[in-house]
C-alpha cells in the first residue's frame, strides 16, 4: 500500500510556490461571455459564501480566514474549527468535517492543480504540528468552479487514491492521511447547501441571481453578505440587466447594495460626456442636466478643481 501523499512532504513541489497568497482575479465581462481580467476580489466574497453555506451551525463552528501558519506569510484560506464534536453538520458539504477542516479556494478561472494540492496538504500538515492537532481529527476542503481532471487522474494513478462523487460536485478522494474532498461548485445543488458557492462566478443569469437573492431574503439579520453580494452581482452585470425592473424585491436588493446609485452614476458620466464632446463647456452641462457644478468636473477630469473658474 503506498503512503498517503500529504505524509511525504519532502517530495512535494511546495518550493516551487510562493508563500504569498496569489489573489488571481479572472471574471466575466459585459456580456457574462468574454473572460478578462479585473478587480473583483472572489477571496473576499468566498469568505461571505462559506459562511453563509454553514450559517446555521455558526454557533458551533468558528471561522478564521488568512489563517497565519507561523511570523512567515504562510496563509491557508480558511480554517474551519468545529467548536462541539457532537454536533452533526446536516449538510453534505460539511458532512466530512471534523474538529479542525482546512479550506482552499480557487477563484473563477482558476484551475487545482497537482502543485496545488501538495502545497495545501503540507500546510496542513504544519498546521497539524504547530497546533499539536492530529491527522485524524483534521479535513481538508478544495472549492473550485471546474472539476480536476488532471489532478484527479493524477492522484489515481501515481498513489492509487480513490475519487468518488458522493453528492453533485462533491468528490471525496479516498487514501490520504487526512479526510480531502474536492468541490465543484457549478455542480452543486441548492438543496445540498450549495447554492452560496455554486454561485460564486461569473456568467450567471437572471435565474442564477434570483436564487442568491431568494436564498438572501430568508437569512437572518447580521448574516455575512456584503462582500458577497457586491461582488457577484459586480461581476454580473448582463444578468443584473436582465432582471432589473422584473420585481421590486430585486430593485430592494440592487439599492441595498448600492448598484443603482453607481449605474446611475455612471449613465450620468456618459451623458456628460457626450454633451462636452457636442460643445458644451461644463458651466453650460451643469445647467443642462441640473448637475452640481463639482459632479460634473468630476466626470470630466477628476483631476481639476471642484468648481467653475
Amino acid at each position: 500500500m503506498k503512503a498517503p501523499l500529504f505524509s511525504n512532504l519532502a517530495n512535494s513541489p511546495v518550493h516551487g510556490y510562493s508563500l504569498l497568497k496569489e489573489n488571481r482575479t479572472i471574471t466575466r465581462g459585459e456580456t457574462g461571455n468574454t473572460p478578462r481580467q479585473n478587480t473583483i476580489d472572489w477571496h473576499a466574497a468566498f469568505r461571505d459564501g462559506i459562511q453563509l453555506t454553514f450559517y446555521p451551525y455558526r454557533h458551533v463552528l468558528s471561522f478564521e480566514f488568512e489563517h497565519p501558519l507561523n511570523t512567515e506569510p504562510l496563509r491557508i484560506d480558511a480554517v474551519i474549527i468545529k467548536k462541539e464534536q457532537d454536533v452533526v453538520i446536516d449538510n453534505p458539504i460539511g458532512a466530512i468535517f471534523k474538529a479542525v477542516n482546512i479550506v482552499e479556494y480557487k477563484s473563477p478561472g482558476d484551475y487545482l492543480s497537482t502543485g496545488d494540492y501538495h502545497k495545501v496538504g503540507a500546510y496542513a500538515r504544519l498546521y497539524s504540528v504547530l497546533n499539536g492537532v492530529e491527522t485524524t481529527d483534521m479535513t481538508v476542503t478544495f472549492v473550485g468552479e471546474a472539476y480536476p481532471r488532471k489532478l484527479v487522474k493524477y492522484l489515481e494513478e501515481k498513489y492509487g487514491y480513490e475519487v468518488k462523487e458522493v453528492k453533485a460536485g462533491i468528490h471525496y478522494v479516498e487514501g490520504d492521511i487526512f479526510g480531502v474532498q474536492i468541490i465543484e461548485s457549478k455542480r452543486l445543488k441548492e438543496e445540498d447547501g450549495g447554492v452560496w458557492l455554486k454561485n460564486l462566478r461569473g456568467g450567471l443569469n437572471g435565474e442564477g441571481l434570483w436564487a442568491i437573492i431568494e436564498k438572501s431574503r430568508g437569512m437572518p439579520k447580521g448574516s455575512p453578505l456584503s462582500a458577497y453580494m457586491y461582488m457577484v452581482f459586480g461581476a454580473n452585470r448582463a444578468g443584473v440587466k436582465e432582471m432589473m425592473g422584473m420585481a421590486d424585491a430585486f430593485e430592494e436588493v440592487l439599492e441595498e447594495y448600492g448598484f443603482t446609485a453607481k449605474w446611475e452614476d455612471r449613465g450620468r458620466e456618459k451623458d456628460v460626456r457626450k454633451l462636452q464632446k457636442h460643445g458644451m463647456d461644463p458651466r453650460q452641462i451643469a445647467e443642462f442636466l441640473e448637475l452640481p457644478s463639482d459632479t460634473v468636473l468630476r466626470y470630466l477630469n477628476p483631476a481639476c478643481e471642484s468648481k467653475f473658474p
